[in-house]
């Protein structure tokens, strides 16, 4: 009876630590977001390739709070799971990633330009394509395609006309089928739907007011996603594991890119296929963060521990705190804090 008892009062206290290690988390958590004035976070924490906490915290509104089913508009996250399927079309023979995209779609808006003609998808997933960030009237070529990095929403979005064009479908519906329908991610899409409309987070501008909701009725690769933490944890889990791709092919997006450095006197950052990648003391990790302005969000892995954290918010703020945040959960250093500089 002794060795029961002793059996069932073990078992109890190693759930109160649990419980209580994820109040602490939970409590900086929370203190941080008071200090940076981020009104709603929905973060998720993955340990060893296993979900270990996921919360929503803070206010989506003027009246409501944030829960798990708290749905937020995930900027530039929306790319890795893009290229997610864009992986999984190279591995059905679909596309190849060297081929020139003009040779599945001739994609009007750059068509007059004779630069387009050597872009591929492994380019416009390494952001080498030569395109910007985003047009300001023409979209034009900024330099010779793969000579060097330059971060560019721009070409997601001809990709995604390619892969639409492949599949005769909406993004969306190729997200559905690829991603969010086997992964369970009922809470994702990459365009604003119906059911999303009651728990629906609006966003803050710096001095506190809001903004209403995003309605995004189109999609866009590189930044329409509309999710949750705990989806997106979904996610990270079966791009870490290679649950729809093969070892190699996991690898090859895991891998920098000849030409990704952003930086020359700063080896820490580069890019793979669809994800960046910094150099930190534990190993490498990917990342990207996203930024439409009111909504701000980040995630990093580490390839080896499987260790994730992916979080979300309804602040322009929401980046600040970026190395405070992933901090309350990975003791790594975080390169990338440095490299974008919300501070």
């Amino acid at each position: 009876m002794r060795k029961i008892f002793a059996g069932i009062c073990l078992f109890f206290s190693v759930i109160f630590c649990l419980q209580s290690q994820g109040l602490k988390q939970a409590v900086e958590l929370a203190e941080i977001m008071e200090q940076n004035e981020i009104p709603g976070i929905s973060l998720t924490y993955i340990e060893s390739g296993e979900i270990k906490l996921e919360t929503g915290q803070g206010k989506k509104n003027d009246t409501e709070t944030v829960d798990q089913e708290t749905v937020f508009s995930a900027a530039s996250l929306s790319k890795p799971i893009f290229a997610y399927i864009v992986m999984q079309l190279v591995e059905e023979g679909t596309l190849e990633l060297d081929r020139p995209l003009h040779e599945y779609y001739e994609y009007p808006d750059v068509a007059n330009e004779k630069r387009h003609l050597g872009v591929t998808a492994k380019m416009i997933l390494s952001h080498t394509s030569g395109l910007p960030n985003w047009r300001k009237k023409k979209l034009k070529f900024l330099f010779e395609p793969g000579e060097k990095y330059s971060y560019s929403g721009e070409g997601y979005v001809w990709l995604q006309r390619v892969v639409e064009h492949l599949k005769g479908k909406r993004l969306d519906e190729i997200a559905q089928e690829y991603v969010f329908g086997p992964l369970d991610m009922k809470r994702s899409g990459y365009v604003f739907r119906p059911d999303f409309e009651d728990n629906y987070s609006i966003s803050y501008k710096k001095n506190g007011e809001s903004r209403e909701k995003n309605r995004i009725d189109q999609e866009n690769a590189a930044a329409s996603l509309q999710t949750t933490g705990g989806d997106y944890a979904k996610f990270l889990k079966a791009l870490l594991s290679g649950d729809a791709i093969s070892d190699e092919t996991r690898e090859l997006m895991f891998t920098p890119v000849k030409t990704t450095q952003p930086k020359e006197d700063d080896p820490k950052i580069f890019w793979g296929l669809g994800v960046g990648i910094q150099i930190t003391e534990n190993g490498p990790q990917i990342f990207q963060w996203g930024d439409n302005w009111t909504f701000r969000g980040f995630f990093t892995a580490n390839i080896s521990t499987k260790d994730a954290v992916v979080y979300l918010t309804n602040s322009e703020n929401g980046l600040i705190p970026l190395r405070e945040i992933v901090g309350t959960f990975m003791d790594d250093p975080q390169p990338a804090a440095d490299w974008l500089n919300y501070k």
